[in-house]
């Protein structure tokens, strides 16, 4: 038990033969003004992780499960430096090590948890899921945290695997079938990282609904769709019309082989003035929330009970196939990676 507290292994279970249950990608935990009033904690595939900030203000994340019987620290408490768990008060310092036993003086050495890479980001608090990241947490090309407004997050349930989120953006074809958006050329496909798989597309807004009509109206008839997917797990996108801008993260968080759960921050870009800073853009924002969840809320039924089967994908599957040939090498564990 001791050494499934304390180092929480590797998920190895890959029930498609391709990939595992939980990638290494960096996820989010929670705002930072929630990490301010308590710990907080989050379960993907079964794997549990906490929270907390220190009282010199300092961000960590370990895991989640006491190393002494397993008691859910998330429900433990901040004293100074150190997260104390709430059954017997077995206090854990930010490089994971306890430093505190109250019953006894001596602390033994599987006394300690695995401590993750941690980062604050425009108010919110994100993890990678290993001791080390593989990669930078990333944000949006040629802008920074302080020049973006964040509404608040929204989160969509989806009945299928975690891998199929992202491929969902290099699923041309569906764009057309189920939001009613019209191919106007060639898709670009780039890989800006090796942890990264990006695809711009454009698309002439031709739908009929109320929100397609407004859409129009307001920010223009045609879109182009920015789409990046850092390790499978964080998609960052740009949606880009005449007159307007939206930008999104999509952060995958996996329930288990069957359900994933999409947790999701809308962001706008800041006004210049006070007033727009005071009034207009957190109206902005609430609206794009709005539109973006409408958008995203009605693929979940078209990709509920999805599989993946490569022998079934067809040559206008090209995107989506090559999609899932990188999601495969960057989404699985090194030999010597654990969590």
């Amino acid at each position: 038990m001791r050494e499934v507290v304390m180092k929480q292994q590797i998920v190895s279970n890959r029930p498609n033969g391709f990939f595992p249950a939980l990638p290494p990608s960096w996820f989010h935990l929670c705002s930072s003004d929630d990490l301010n009033r308590r710990p907080v904690g989050i379960i993907l595939s079964g794997l549990t992780f906490v929270g907390f900030r220190t009282e010199s203000g300092r961000v960590v994340v370990l895991t989640g499960r006491c190393s002494h019987l397993g008691a859910q620290l998330v429900h433990g408490t901040v004293i100074g430096e150190r997260l104390a768990c709430p059954l017997h008060g077995w206090e854990y310092g930010p490089e994971g090590r306890c430093e505190k036993i109250p019953a006894q003086e001596e602390i033994p050495s599987f006394a300690r948890q695995c401590v993750y890479p941690a980062e604050e980001r425009g108010g919110h608090v994100f993890f990678f899921n290993r001791p080390q990241a593989r990669f930078a947490l990333p944000f949006f090309d040629r802008l920074t945290p302080d020049q973006l407004l964040a509404a608040k997050p929204f989160e969509l349930i989806a009945e299928a695997p975690w891998y199929f989120v992202g491929a969902n953006g290099f699923d041309i074809q569906h764009f057309r079938m189920a939001h009613d958006r019209t191919l106007l050329e060639p898709p670009e496909v780039s890989s800006p990282s090796p942890f990264a798989r990006r695809v711009v597309a454009k698309f002439a807004v031709t739908g009929k609904s109320y929100q397609d009509r407004l859409t129009r109206l307001i920010a223009g008839p045609q879109v182009t769709m920015d789409v990046t997917v850092w390790g499978g797990t964080l998609i960052l996108v740009r949606a880009e019309f005449r007159r307007t801008t939206s930008f999104g993260v999509f952060n995958v968080l996996p329930i288990d082989a069957e359900r994933t759960r999409g947790r999701v921050i809308v962001w706008v870009k800041r006004s210049q003035s006070l007033f727009g800073r005071l009034l207009f853009d957190p109206l902005n924002a609430a609206i794009r929330r709005r539109f973006i969840q409408t958008f995203l809320r009605s693929d979940l039924p078209r990709i509920a009970g999805l599989r993946y089967q490569p022998g079934n994908l067809i040559a206008a599957d090209a995107l989506l196939s090559e999609y899932f040939a990188w999601l495969e090498k960057v989404s699985n564990p090194l030999p010597t990676e654990n969590t």
